[in-house]
């Protein structure tokens, strides 16, 4: 079997305890086939590198089960999130939350807080659509659920769709070592692992890099009268650019420097941090003063580490090392300085969120999905484009200077924006997709009210497999021998396929700027696409036929009534005892009700009227179906058959492509001579899952 084991801290060690990469979690598991079990017990850690083995465990070919042995917090949980199956066993915890950073880049100026906003903004996103993925929740309840900090047991897990399912017979073990403190809301008992830990990281040091920042500068306490003569001898190697001789912040008698008590003193993120640490003093430095604090070595350090870019993990070390601010640069002179640097994996050298060209892209984007839906704007950047048509953004997106006056002249414009290196292919696609989403999304298909949904990772085809129950118990005889029992089982398979069509939007819908008739289209296209789902799943499940050859609806099944009938409380009560008999692979009777009753139009009138909620005088009259099964009408049922369905068993799945749930557009000839050439693209699945839900009356 398959198997490893994530223990300690995400992406780096904080306080020397144990730890793990992407990278180790990528060499681990390469070269593995088949079912994978991934045991966590892990605090958190480093939040982009949660999400790259998160991204290496979900792309594994087999099928992968977590099991979370003492807790899965902040970027933990995240990881915990690849498993097809999530196992919380007896005392586990899982904990999510928003990640966070303490300060930011640069002078702390309103554009660089903003700017370290959008980078958590990016982050927490990114983390919120995936619990939401796994918990069937949008995503903006994802995030409601990441800024309360929750905390969850396994069966609250479960509940929370966070978690498959828990195993009561096994204990989970300690939680991971951990400085639980820098988590609001965590409880004591969690609080007390940190107790115990020497802090050689400060918190904001430790959320910083949590949050997946190279640049680790901190606030440390105030300890007494700093000059410049002392801060100089600490960093007497370090080039003139980490010392400014004029800097106004080291004068000679600055009282906020003498004054513990002032009010407006910076002070250590980190309560706990000590002020005397013996083993930061480096014992073979003769310059070094008797008076030197440690944390003064260990801000030269950091700031030496941040002019020379220099990664936070080597800076960490020579703290974690007692090294000085001389031996430290010492050390760097000899081992880098003679040669040039070279990147190394996984360190960040900059981070672009997001340039002037892409938040141009995406306000056009949002402006021409407005004005083709006849809405206002969903950001305020797109309102200084409502005004453009669409052949005016497609001149901005190549900077064309020139009048468009006629006809002639718009055709040009389109031909090269559409044709060269411009956004305005892209700037189209995106707005025409959240047209196609948004009138998608308002039709209802009748399927999904009869069918499971199940994703689907590729295009092979999906087992089905429906174990059967669990080997009834036996007495234990009197010399304590246990029977030992086996598991039935049986399996279907569901397809999905890609489907497509070409479109061409016209141009002269282009040129004459006709939003309302590409809204209009869109709409009616979306519109079909769900009947063409409704009608390919019905096709399919109604005549499906099941791995041992006979259809899903088959006398041999006891599941098709002998005689076809109208819809009558005697026929409703002969179809309801054949699903209460249903057995089990292994022979168990499953007492299935229906809870949904499937017609056609032809019956319809039939199937109100025998579920309507009626008070009858005569006692004989009584309806014990009324209210009790939900009539689901489809126009795929073309006679006066009918069908009981139970939601608890159901016959069929449905599904989509994983992260492709929707029609989606795609330029295949931006701007020819009949107009914008496109593709509505689908990948649609479904399948027969079980024929012991369900029960059929050919009707009269």
């Amino acid at each position: 079997m398959n198997e490893i084991f994530l223990t300690g801290t995400v992406g780096s060690s904080f306080w020397e305890e144990e730890c793990f990469t992407a990278k180790t979690v990528r060499e681990e598991i390469a070269g593995m086939t088949g079912p994978l079990t991934v045991r966590i017990n892990s605090g958190g850690g480093i939040a982009t590198e949660g999400q790259a083995i998160y991204t290496a465990l979900k792309n594994y070919a087999g099928e992968v089960t977590v099991i979370i042995e003492g807790i899965a917090a902040s970027a933990a949980s995240l990881i915990a999130m690849a498993g097809d199956k999530i196992v919380m066993p007896l005392g586990a915890i899982m904990m999510v939350h928003d990640p966070a950073q303490w300060w930011t880049q640069g002078r702390g100026t309103e554009d660089d807080h903003l700017h370290a906003a959008k980078a958590i903004s990016v982050l927490a996103n990114a983390y919120a659509a995936i619990y939401a993925a796994r918990a069937g929740i949008t995503v903006e309840e994802a995030r409601d659920i990441m800024k309360a900090e929750t905390y969850f047991d396994g069966a609250a897990a479960v509940e929370a769709g966070f978690a498959t399912e828990t195993d009561e017979s096994t204990d989970a073990a300690a939680a991971a070592l951990f400085d639980y403190r820098l988590y609001p809301k965590a409880p004591a008992a969690l609080r007390k692992i940190g107790d115990g830990l020497e802090r050689r990281a400060t918190g904001s040091m430790i959320v910083a890099m949590m949050a997946g920042s190279a640049d680790l500068k901190q606030k440390e306490k105030t300890m007494g009268k700093r000059t410049k003569t002392q801060l100089r001898a600490q960093m007497e190697d370090q080039d003139k650019d980490l010392m400014e001789e004029d800097d106004p912040t080291l004068e000679e008698d600055d009282p906020d420097l003498e004054n513990d008590d002032d009010p407006d003193a910076e002070i250590d993120d980190d309560p706990d941090a000590e002020d005397d640490d013996p083993d930061a003093e480096g014992e073979d430095d003769p310059d070094a003063e008797e008076d030197d604090e440690p944390n003064a070595h260990a801000t030269a350090i950091m700031n030496f580490a941040a002019s020379r870019k220099i990664g936070a993990d080597i800076a960490m070390n020579w703290i974690n090392r007692g090294l000085t601010i001389k031996q430290a640069t010492k050390e760097y002179k000899m081992k880098h300085a003679q040669r040039p640097a070279k990147a190394r994996a996984g360190l960040t050298r900059g981070t672009i969120l997001r340039d002037e060209r892409s938040t141009r892209r995406a306000a056009m984007a949002s402006a021409l999905h407005a004005q083709i839906t006849g809405r206002d704007p969903a950001n305020g950047a797109a309102r200084q484009y409502m005004e453009m048509s669409i052949v005016d953004m497609a001149a901005a997106s190549i900077g064309h200077r020139g009048k468009i006056r006629t006809s002639g002249d718009k055709i040009d414009v389109l031909m090269a924006a559409s044709h060269s290196t411009s956004d305005f292919p892209a700037i189209f696609e995106n707005a025409l997709n959240k047209v196609l989403l948004e009138r998608y999304s308002e039709f209802q298909p009748t399927y999904r009210l009869i069918a499971k949904k199940r994703n689907f990772r590729d295009f092979r085809p999906m087992p089905l497999v429906r174990s059967g129950d669990f080997p009834t118990l036996l007495p234990v005889g009197e010399t304590g021998e246990i029977k030992w029992g086996t598991f039935g089982e049986s399996g279907e398979n569901a397809i999905i396929v890609p489907y497509a069509r070409g479109l061409t939007i016209s141009r002269t819908m282009m040129i004459n700027d006709e939003l309302g008739a590409i809204n209009d289209m869109l709409s009616s296209y979306g519109e079909t696409i769900v009947h063409f789902e409704e009608q390919t799943f019905y096709a399919a499940a109604l005549n499906a036929t099941l791995s041992d050859g006979n259809p899903i609806f088959h006398a041999s099944r006891n599941n098709v009534a002998a005689v076809g009938t109208g819809i009558t409380a005697a026929a409703l009560s002969g179809g309801r005892a054949a699903m209460r008999l249903q057995t089990s692979i292994d022979g168990l009777k499953l007492n299935l009700s229906p809870s949904i009753l499937l017609v056609g139009p032809a019956m319809e009138t039939q199937a109100e009227m025998i579920v309507a909620q009626i008070t009858p005088t005569d006692a004989g009259a009584v309806n014990p179906f009324s209210g009790r099964l939900k009539p689901v009408v489809t126009t795929e049922i073309e006679d006066e058959s009918w069908y009981l369905l139970s939601e608890r068993a159901p016959c069929w799945v449905y599904g989509f492509l994983e992260g492709q749930e929707a029609p989606r557009v795609r330029t295949e000839e931006p701007f020819g001579t009949q107009g914008f050439s496109m593709t509505v693209e689908h990948d649609f699945g479904q399948g027969a899952a079980d024929f012991r839900g369900g029960f059929f009356n050919p009707g009269e």
